[in-house]
């Protein structure tokens, strides 16, 4: 066929792609969403929300809009935010959106998601009933000698480089250090004991890989899962308009992960004796795992995109809440010095505090009010994405037909004046009572989702809470922390808020009891 005969067959398909494209505008313009204030533009196109996913600014956008239009918006064609406290408890507790569908396209399969990618109701509700029993306070308690090694790793790291720094020629009484980089390791290697029964070497390199796995393929895994992850989601919009052409894009783990994990899966299977098997989540899937969606039982590919999925989840997001917890602590010199004067001083040879004595003794009243202060300013995710289902839904005045995309706004929240006077101010007390409070407001628990809420609220808030407090509190029992100065700190969000360059730079010092 030579060429001038195909520019008729491209100007009809040019013409069904304009006329398409048209018919959405118009009807787009006539939605009842026209009604919600927001930019000229959001009835037209999605392209800057594409953007912003890809580049993890989306929430920039979000939050300059609710500044410039309220606490509710349209920047979309059927896309809405909003950060209204009576609308937030209706969108994620009383009626209890569906999730959005680009969770699943998160997933390695989209028809077999984990937890965190699964938005049908009833194989989530399976999967989550299935998985709770791994993350209650009791079963984390019982998993704390393994979070005291990789605590221990990382202060007796600390501890070394600063023995080293002041002992030899330079004597210098300080460190300097990514601490950013420092507490992604020492989380991954929390969640590698605890789900599979064994480290990645994060923190520790000395320790061994597992028995039969090439040490370097073992330790390759946790960033495996976090690019495979992060391309899932930069490319959401990529894979849904090849999609629409009949193209199907598929994203799958690396081939050497899935031999690791697979050969640690077989060999997991091996044990009959049920003294001799290891408690964990990775235990509990072999032997209990069914697929949500038919209850048959799970295969191992099924299994391993469930532990990815759970690895991104208690890793990622801790990681970068306690990193914002420090950097708190580090630009408030007040409150830096309450809390440090709150905390016994301890050695590097003294027993790992755990989360229960944390929890429960009255010492760590401050740092615990200092963890659910930084979790308002810097909750795990800006907003969790969801939609309405086949009824249309009022919120705020405003009716959403079927198919709205309405995002829960929980930062803006958490940030509302109205409901947390001086907003921008770390101000711990407000989670104290009485006297210690100094004159600070009552926290507004109506307007406070740091792990969102309703059915799919975060199934790992016991796991992230007792992280958080075992570092935090064994950490500042023995070290100073500041901030290196001159950095530019900002924040990006594919799946929880991380800090854009994935890198702080800190010094620490050792604690004394003078300070």
């Amino acid at each position: 066929m030579s060429w001038p005969m195909l520019y008729p067959i491209a100007a009809v398909l040019l013409f069904l792609l304009v006329s398409q494209k048209s018919r959405k505008v118009f009807l787009a313009s006539r939605s009842p969403l026209s009604k919600i204030p927001g930019p000229w533009y959001a009835s037209w196109t999605t392209m800057h929300l594409r953007y912003g996913f890809a580049t993890g600014k989306v929430w920039k956008l979000a939050e300059s809009s609710h500044k410039k239009y309220g606490s509710i918006v349209r920047l979309g064609p059927r896309q809405v935010w909003i950060s209204d406290k009576e609308s937030m408890k209706k969108i994620l507790v009383s009626v209890d959106l569906p999730k959005v569908a680009m969770y699943a396209e998160i997933s390695r399969d989209r028809y077999n998601p984990g937890l965190f990618g699964e938005i049908r109701p009833e194989p989530h509700r399976r999967l989550k009933k299935f998985l709770s029993p791994a993350f209650t306070v009791a079963y984390i308690d019982k998993l704390e000698v393994l979070f005291e090694q990789c605590v221990r790793d990382l202060l007796q790291k600390y501890q070394t480089a600063l023995d080293v720094a002041r002992f030899g020629d330079v004597k210098c009484p300080a460190i300097e250090t990514d601490f950013m980089e420092d507490l992604h390791n020492v989380a991954l290697d929390i969640m590698g004991e605890c789900s599979f029964g064994k480290g990645f070497g994060q923190t520790n390199p000395q320790k061994e890989a597992v028995i039969g796995v090439e040490e370097v393929i073992w330790k390759s895994i946790p960033r495996a899962i976090f690019d495979g992850l992060a391309k899932r989601y930069q490319n959401v919009y990529f894979k849904r308009f090849f999609r629409a052409f009949g193209i199907n894009i598929e994203m799958d783990w690396p081939a050497q992960m899935i031999m690791a994990i697979d050969k640690l899966v077989q060999g997991r299977k091996q044990v009959v004796d049920v003294e001799q098997k290891r408690p964990d989540l990775l235990q509990h899937l072999i032997d209990e795992g069914k697929n949500p969606s038919n209850e048959t039982k799970m295969s191992t590919r099924q299994i391993v995109d469930q532990m990815s999925e759970i690895l991104l989840a208690g890793s990622e997001t801790t990681s970068g809440t306690i990193a914002c917890l420090f950097l708190e602590i580090a630009r408030n010199p007040e409150v830096k010095k309450k809390l440090l004067a709150s905390l016994p001083v301890r050695s590097t040879h003294d027993p790992i505090i755990d989360s229960r004595e944390i929890r429960n003794d009255p010492a760590y009243r401050y740092l615990n009010a200092c963890i659910k202060e930084n979790l308002r300013l810097h909750p795990i995710a800006s907003e969790m994405g969801r939609r309405t289902g086949k009824q249309w839904v009022n919120l705020m005045g405003y009716d959403l037909p079927p198919h709205t995309v309405v995002s829960a706004s929980y930062r803006e929240l958490h940030r509302n004046g109205e409901f947390w006077p001086q907003p921008l101010r770390f101000w711990p007390e407000r989670w104290l009572e009485g006297d210690e409070m100094e004159g600070a407001p009552e926290p507004d628990m109506a307007a406070y989702y740091p792990f969102s809420g309703g059915k799919h609220s975060c199934i790992g808030i016991n796991f992230a809470w007792a992280e958080m407090r075992m570092v935090a509190a064994n950490f500042l029992s023995r070290f100073d922390i500041d901030e290196v100065p001159g950095q530019d700190v900002d924040f990006r969000q594919f799946i929880t808020m991380q800090f854009t360059t994935g890198s702080w730079k800190t010094v620490i010092r050792q604690r004394s009891e003078d300070n």
